[in-house]
């Protein structure tokens, strides 16, 4: 330190996990202020737990150092951990300082191996001092290259990350016909952790190997035999992910995103959950919903129908990708959504589908629909399944064919409604519908734009789908830009 303090000290960041990334936590943060560095995040007391963090965080805090260190693994697992996330660590201006390190034996452990865990942090913050570094690798602790430490070369990273890319685009050429992300193949048929799960629990198993990344898994028998959530978000978490609290983007598993306001009446259009399971003559619609105007369109449809004398209450279902917590096509965070239900006040369950995974997404909607049983208070109380297609047969004939066995009776209340009559509808409602995708080379409009009277008839002038059925573009429902009654139509 008496040398290190006449230089910079550089600002360091472990990860202690790669995917989702971790920051180091407990003594994590001592170990680099007594290497001479000095920790990215100062605010974060050195005791706190490790916690997770996006990447945009990383990015923010502009570290000039990074070391890989996740917990449990050795030196060549954290390399080929740090090259395969070289997408993510290529973002960062410190690529030319991003090591790897030995974090099973120098720094997850408490004991005196932790001597080498701070020599190794001097040893890579300071790699590019040849003073400091000589003399840190005569200390007989210090743990050689490539034994306990290694630098990622930055050439390394971008032609990995170049192959990423690669592969990234072929997988898009490949299934641009696909209809929505519940028709994706799956990109690793051999590596499907549904399957991989499923014969660890028939053997009894507590855990087994991811087949796409070797990291151990708890199965479902650990986590009953926990009796409880946990609230980390576990792939397999058999409890709904009761206990977790950033549910948007920790859930692996169907679960209420949202679970209704408490306050409102027990035959109301919208309602809490648990009111709907205290009234045994309760009937509800599940509204499978994009978040787009279709879907918002098609609420109305529903208010409309309970205004004129139909009691029941819907629930809102919205599939998203597990990976970037994005709706298919769409390119809305499921945040978004979630703010949606939560100003109508409509109970709402998310769906995260995985692409590692062979399960089907009717599998994946069949669960949601077992879920939302159990917490209504049985099937019975299902009066249907609904869903805002508007023209395209072989959409619907897919609905049917494969959702229709699964036994409840499917509704399309928007189906051959003409242009013109949901176009005044949606004016009426004055919710904004912006523009949140586009897919078409040339196409008329921008990001954002407001969808109205105006942009239907330019989509249509360039022989293109008024509502963008084709999936030329799509949008976001602004409900909350007014009042919720105005919105769902009860204003009148």
């Amino acid at each position: 330190n008496d040398s290190i303090d006449s230089f910079h000290r550089p600002r360091v960041f472990l990860l202690e996990w790669i995917d989702p990334p971790y920051d180091g936590g407990h003594w994590i943060p001592d170990m680099i202020e007594m290497a001479g560095c000095t920790v990215v995040r100062p605010s974060i007391l050195s005791t706190h737990k490790s916690k997770q963090i996006c990447w945009d965080d990383i990015y923010a805090s502009d570290p000039d150092v990074v070391l890989v260190a996740c917990c449990g693994f050795g030196l060549q697992r954290n390399i080929a951990d740090a090259i395969a996330a070289s997408d993510k660590l290529c973002k960062l201006r410190t690529t030319t300082n991003i090591y790897a390190v030995d974090g099973d034996a120098y720094f997850v452990r408490p004991g005196p191996k932790l001597l080498g865990g701070i020599s190794m942090v001097t040893r890579c913050a300071f790699d590019d001092n040849e003073h400091i570094s000589k003399s840190i690798d005569e200390l007989d602790f210090t743990p050689k290259r490539g034994i306990g430490w290694e630098k990622i070369s930055f050439s390394t990273l971008k032609a990995n990350n170049k192959k990423h890319e690669e592969n990234s685009k072929q997988q898009t050429l490949s299934t641009s016909t696909q209809c929505d992300i519940e028709d994706l193949p799956t990109s690793c048929s051999n590596k499907d952790f549904t399957a991989a799960h499923d014969m660890a629990c028939e053997d009894g198993q507590m855990m087994y190997s991811d087949p796409q990344t070797g990291y151990k898994v708890f199965t479902k028998l650990a986590h009953k035999k926990r009796g409880k959530c946990c609230g980390s978000g576990c792939r397999h978490c058999p409890y709904n992910h009761i206990n977790v609290k950033d549910k948007a983007n920790r859930i692996k598993e169907p679960a209420f995103l949202y679970d209704g306001d408490i306050s409102m009446a027990e035959n109301n259009f919208s309602t809490h959950i648990d009111k709907i399971y205290r009234n045994e003559k309760a009937k509800v619609k599940i509204l499978f919903n994009s978040g787009g105007k279709d879907s918002f369109l098609t609420m109305r449809a529903l208010a409309k129908q309970f205004k004129d004398g139909e009691v029941f209450s819907i629930i809102l279902m919205t599939s998203f990708d597990a990976q970037s917590r994005t709706i298919a096509h769409q390119e809305t965070h499921i945040n978004l959504v979630i703010k949606q239900a939560e100003h109508l006040k409509i109970p709402l369950v998310g769906i995260p589908l995985h692409r590692a995974s062979n399960e089907s997404y009717v599998q994946r909607a069949k669960r949601s629909i077992e879920l939302i049983s159990t917490r209504i208070g049985g099937a019975h109380k299902i009066a249907s399944l609904v869903f805002g297609d508007l023209h395209l047969d072989h959409i619907r004939d897919w609905r049917d064919s494969n959702i229709g066995p699964l036994g409840y009776h499917l509704e399309y209340p928007l189906w051959k409604v003409p242009y013109a009559s949901l176009l005044k509808d949606l004016k009426k409602s004055g919710v904004s519908c912006r523009i949140s995708a586009l897919t078409v080379d040339g196409n008329p409009v921008k990001i954002g734009d407001v969808f109205d009277e105006k942009l239907c008839e330019i989509f249509q002038a360039k022989d293109m789908d008024g509502f963008g059925e084709n999936g030329e573009f799509h949008s976001m429902a602004e409900v909350w830009v007014v009042k919720r009654n105005q919105a769902l139509s009860f204003d009148n």
